[in-house]
């Protein structure tokens, strides 16, 4: 793993050198997408979770294990992720979830935002918003089932010995934990769109004669959103692109993936089930999708 990691850190140096303005290009494109794309939406979802979740509110509060786990995948359905993942690594950090618990809801409650499925997805890429509703449902259809499954086979709640002191203000403590939050879904956004396209174009120059679907792949596998557009614009009117965006969106992207990692060993959670659950969504949720 050492070696790859510094085999593809010399490429990506080398092609930074080889196309600077590409690079350039790309780290605009990444800023537009998180400061219109996703800042909005998260900063006021996260401020609101972060201090639900600190004010000892009974709803997360509980010895129930139903109750307690719906109730976290719903704050986490609702933002969508990273936001999942955030709730779920504080309420780990604060003691409600042991690791164990933790490390499984990592993995099921893992699902986009309502607004950027229905929204983005729906109506601007396959220009019905019943398609968007249709993939959101099939996704959180298949996540309620994990759950329901863990819920069943789970062992009753325990939860970790370290219980943290009462938040003195839970304003000033969901600023500063949305803050760092923010400040590491900007870094990735930004910077793997802009190796993203680095790569896209460094594929395209070589390969002229490459497909398109290959194309749209290769911008998929760094970034989310910008393989989805890419798709949309590549695989527009074809019967294809539903199939192929419920495989970008079960992927999700690396930049997505590094969010969740980074999250998850701040707070020490193992990602080996987040890594199984995402094979299994690449698996499902296109074969559903296109039934």
């Amino acid at each position: 793993m050492h070696i790859i990691i510094t085999i593809g850190s010399w490429a990506l140096i080398i092609l930074l050198f080889l196309q600077p303005g590409t690079a350039h290009k790309g780290a605009v494109e990444g800023m537009r997408i998180f400061t219109t794309s996703l800042l909005p939406y998260l900063l006021p979802y996260l401020v609101i979770t972060q201090m639900f979740i600190r004010s000892q509110n009974t709803f997360l509060h509980t010895k129930n294990k139903f109750k307690l786990y719906m109730n976290v995948y719903i704050l986490s359905a609702i933002g969508g992720f990273p936001s999942g993942a955030a709730v779920i690594s504080s309420l780990k950090e604060m003691g409600t979830l042991n690791e164990r618990n933790a490390s499984w809801l990592l993995g099921i409650c893992h699902a986009p935002s309502p607004m950027f499925v229905i929204g983005f997805v729906g109506i601007e890429i396959f220009h019905a918003e019943f398609a968007g509703l249709k993939l959101l449902i099939i996704i959180h259809g298949i996540n309620l089932l994990f759950l329901l499954v863990f819920i069943f086979f789970s062992k009753p709640i325990q939860q970790n010995d370290y219980k943290a002191s009462i938040t003195v203000s839970p304003f000033q403590e969901s600023i500063k934990e949305t803050s760092q939050i923010l400040l590491l879904i900007g870094t990735t956004v930004i910077f793997f769109t802009t190796v993203s396209i680095i790569v896209f174009e460094s594929v395209k120059e070589v390969l002229p004669s490459i497909s398109p679907l290959l194309l749209v792949f290769v911008a998929s596998f760094f970034e989310m959103t910008g393989g989805i557009s890419l798709a949309g614009e590549i695989l527009a009117g074809k019967a294809s692109l539903p199939f192929i965006v419920a495989i970008i969106i079960a992927f999700s992207g690396i930049s997505i993936h590094m969010q969740i990692i980074v999250l998850a060993q701040k707070a020490r959670i193992s990602i080996k089930r987040y890594i199984l659950f995402r094979f299994l969504h690449m698996l499902i949720i296109p074969l559903f999708f296109i039934i």
